[in-house]
């Protein structure tokens, strides 16, 4: 009794599955004597009709001479956020890797190869960069890949050095005097504004003219004496360690 259950119910799945097979047969026939349904050409329009969403790219690689050692990667997408976006931003599958970066907002200390954020943020934004290196060890950073708009211009600022390189058509070289391995050093800038030794001679901004002081009473730092010709002012405060605790961006 048992058996012939068995076989009927094969039966019936062998035949459901025949009969749908003959089913999508006899559609796809129709379709090709008869056209495209309504249905078909609605949903082939709304394809060919879907937005296509701007992106931009940066890729920068680490080398040690000529032996290519880490690749970072950058995204600026629409509807991205400075903070970590699950299916974009990627972290390093090695956490020693000699390049990475850090996410701007909700920072876990994790290292990441692929830096998502939203498209704005191509137009203005500083960036964590970790770079991983033994003490007198030389390395070189360039460009791989960009697709960022003209106007934007890239940098690594060595807030150590003081220093801002763009790296659009230049490498960024450095012979380390000591371990590399922590957040803080190093930061890679996206912005349309021109940064470095360029503000100090067209003297828009002197040291001499500019006071910082937080009074004992005030949960604030003031600082006067920025010229009123600068269009945009950036104040980054750091920590005894060089890391970045606050940034402020205004116009």
């Amino acid at each position: 009794m048992k058996n012939l259950i068995l076989l009927s119910l094969l039966a019936l799945t062998f035949s459901f599955t025949c009969y749908s097979k003959n089913y999508e047969e006899n559609i796809i026939t129709n379709a090709i004597n008869f056209g495209s349904t309504p249905d078909i050409i609605s949903e082939n329009e709304s394809l060919t009709s879907a937005p296509i969403l701007t992106t931009y790219t940066l890729f920068i690689k680490l080398y040690n001479g000529n032996i290519e050692a880490a690749e970072t990667k950058f995204y600026f997408q629409d509807g991205l956020t400075l903070g970590l976006d699950p299916g974009y931003d990627a972290g390093a599958f090695d956490q020693d890797t000699a390049l990475s970066s850090r996410l701007v907002e909700d920072n876990q200390g994790t290292n990441f190869a692929i830096n998502a954020m939203g498209l704005v943020s191509a137009y203005n934004q500083s960036v964590p960069l970790i770079i991983n290196q033994s003490m007198g060890q030389t390395f070189r950073i360039d460009i791989s890949q960009n697709t960022l708009p003209e106007n934007v211009n890239v940098y690594i600022e060595d807030i150590l050095e003081n220093t801002f390189t763009p790296i659009i058509g230049k490498d960024f070289e450095l012979t380390t005097e000591s371990d590399l391995n922590e957040e803080g050093r190093f930061q890679i800038h996206f912005t349309t504004e021109i940064l470095g030794d360029v503000l100090n001679t067209n003297n828009v901004f002197n040291t001499d003219t500019v006071t910082i002081y937080k009074a004992n009473n005030q949960n604030f730092i003031t600082i006067t004496g920025i010229a009123a010709s600068l269009d945009t002012t950036t104040a980054s405060l750091y920590n005894m360690l060089g890391k970045s605790v606050r940034y402020k961006n205004t116009t």
